[in-house]
């Protein structure tokens, strides 16, 4: 670990933990033979977790006119596992809603963001026909979850990184500048304490560096592009454009031109659903 974030994380005295739905729907994860009810009850045991699946299986992504009314119906039109890994990110997600103080990020604006990269990433692993297609939403929705420790715990710190990165355009070398480490980091070691699975660990670590992960690499590549892809729009986790850098090598893993790129995008613009 890196001498600036062990003597941050250290600060941190009371870390929160993994909610009892994220714990339940975890385990149901490597279980093929789950019935549909269980994962339904598990959910609507947590109305506001419940509200905001309903909420993401109506976005227009999923391309459905008719309003979706129950966790039922939303299982029924998005999947199974979609509504299982949209509940697992959600309810870790939760964990630091309405913990924003004034300045700060705002917790719904880093929800959008991580919950359409999911959704975009998705659509890129359907598309190249990756054999993660149902996994990625789970890595999608979870890449930022730095931001939201970053928030929390250290807000006022923060908020020279944003000070710097209006100056400098480039939100990455401002957390650098500020921390010595990146969201990128902090959001990795949150990851390691709550023992989530490593393909999501990495995920989060490596996203705007696909090339130097361990293992899982496509996975984290699709999401690398889709996270490009969503903070160059309208979905960024800053309310500019933060220039992440888009590592070249993420094609050369997926085993795609660069002019894939835009391709996608406007698969994205035209509408196209997952």
């Amino acid at each position: 670990m890196h001498e600036s974030l062990k003597q941050y994380v250290q600060q941190i005295t009371q870390l929160p933990t993994i909610p009892a739905v994220a714990q339940q729907v975890l385990k149901l994860v490597h279980d093929e033979f789950t019935p549909v009810e269980k994962l339904e009850n598990i959910i609507e045991n947590d109305p506001p977790i419940a509200a905001k699946i309903i909420s993401v299986a109506n976005s227009a992504f999923f391309g459905y006119k008719t309003p979706t009314q129950t966790v039922s119906d939303a299982i029924m039109r998005i999947g199974f596992d979609n509504v299982r890994d949209i509940a697992f990110g959600i309810s870790l997600m939760t964990v630091f809603e309405g913990e924003e103080r004034a300045g700060a990020f705002e917790y719904q604006r880093i929800f959008n963001h991580s919950v359409t990269v999911g959704m975009v990433a998705q659509l890129i692993s359907k598309d190249l026909r990756t054999k993660f297609t149902e996994e990625i939403f789970m890595n999608g929705i979870l890449h930022d979850l730095g931001y939201l420790v970053l928030n929390k715990y250290f807000s006022d710190t923060y908020m020279k990184v944003l000070h710097i990165f209006e100056k400098e355009q480039s939100l990455l070398e401002a957390e650098k500048k500020v921390f010595s480490f990146t969201h990128a980091d902090i959001g990795a070691w949150l990851a390691e304490k709550w023992n989530l699975p490593d393909g999501i660990l990495d995920t989060i670590l490596y996203h705007h560096n696909p090339s130097q992960a361990t293992k899982k690499l496509k996975r984290v590549s699709v999401v690398h592009i889709a996270d490009y892809i969503v903070s160059s729009g309208v979905f960024s986790v800053t309310k500019s454009n933060p220039n992440y850098p888009l590592e070249a090598a993420s094609f050369e893993i997926l085993g795609i031109r660069e002019d894939y790129l835009g391709k996608i995008e406007e698969k994205i613009r035209s509408g196209e659903v997952i």
